[in-house]
């Protein structure tokens, strides 16, 4: 596992919170979740740069706090979003998370990752969707391969130094708020430029911390809706893998396959799913969809 140069102390955090209209409430109780949060770990210090797509220019009441930067946006949509709000924090912070208005990150987590990143360039940990605090839970670290945590896109609950951010954004092109086809699978590019331009084989995982995340009711549209962009990864990484991880996005592609085959079963709706799964797998391992950026490996530096 390549770490990079090593911090001797890491005190000053950021946050992304990308919103949009109609989240305002989600807004407050994210931004409230991560005051109270922090109010618990005296040594760090924040800054929550908050992302606020607005068409009229409205803004909801957030408390009166020097942590809080609040820019106003167009609607330009999420990845370009928190493009802007890496534009301001970088330079001003030791550590970035990308905290959906959906997340809850606790102290518990957010101590035993900034201790982590004293060795490594980036932590994540599990996704717990659940309304209620997570009790109990361990600091216990477990190195994980980097492929499952870029197949995963765990973006929202992983905590990155700020210098292996730098030179990266999250591609503007695609994701919720555009145009696209490919409303997904940003974050997950994101992390493959940073496990390939690192050489990360390892990545250091909190199975005991998991980051809550609010329960989503629409799943079922969000299955759909992600569908494109996700089966063009899946072949996508069959092209492109991480170092060390093809015979894992092998598996993870007979997998996706599979289910793929399994939905052709379940009625129209099931057949027009797994159909758009499938076809979006096969133009992904050919590289055929011009309208996706291809998912290019980053420069490779440090060792492992």
């Amino acid at each position: 596992m390549s770490s990079g140069p090593q911090m001797s102390a890491l005190t000053r955090v950021g946050f992304i919170v990308p919103a949009v209209e109609g989240e305002g409430d989600l807004l407050v109780d994210c931004v409230g979740n991560l005051l109270t949060e922090l109010s618990l770990l005296p040594h760090l210090s924040a800054l929550i740069v908050i992302c606020w797509q607005s068409a009229d220019g409205g803004a909801p009441v957030l408390p009166d706090d020097p942590r809080l930067r609040l820019l106003m946006l167009d609607r330009i949509g999420a990845s370009a979003a928190r493009n802007r709000g890496l534009d301001v924090a970088l330079g001003l912070v030791d550590a970035v998370m990308f905290t959906d208005v959906s997340v809850r990150p606790d102290a518990a987590f957010l101590a035993a990752a900034v201790a982590a990143l004293h060795d490594s360039p980036m932590v994540s940990a599990p996704v717990c969707f659940a309304r209620e605090p997570i009790a109990g839970g361990s600091d216990q670290l477990h190195p994980v391969r980097a492929g499952f945590v870029v197949f995963r896109g765990f973006i929202w609950s992983s905590l990155f130094r700020a210098d292996a951010l730098t030179g990266l954004r999250f591609d503007e092109t695609i994701g919720p708020g555009t145009t696209s086809a490919h409303q997904s699978g940003e974050d997950a590019r994101l992390l493959h430029r940073i496990v390939t331009r690192l050489g990360l084989t390892r990545i250091p995982y909190l199975p005991g911390r998991p980051v809550r995340r609010l329960p989503r009711p629409d799943l079922a549209a969000k299955e759909w809706r992600y569908a494109l962009g996700q089966g063009y990864l899946v072949g996508q990484y069959l092209r492109y893998p991480t170092s060390d991880d093809r015979s894992y996005f092998l598996f993870r592609a007979v997998l996706f396959l599979g289910r793929s085959v399994l939905m052709l079963l379940r009625g129209r709706d099931g057949r027009a799913l797994g159909c758009r799964r499938i076809g979006a797998f096969l133009s992904g391992l050919g590289g055929r969809d011009r309208t996706a950026p291809v998912l290019r490996p980053g420069p490779v530096g440090g060792g492992r």
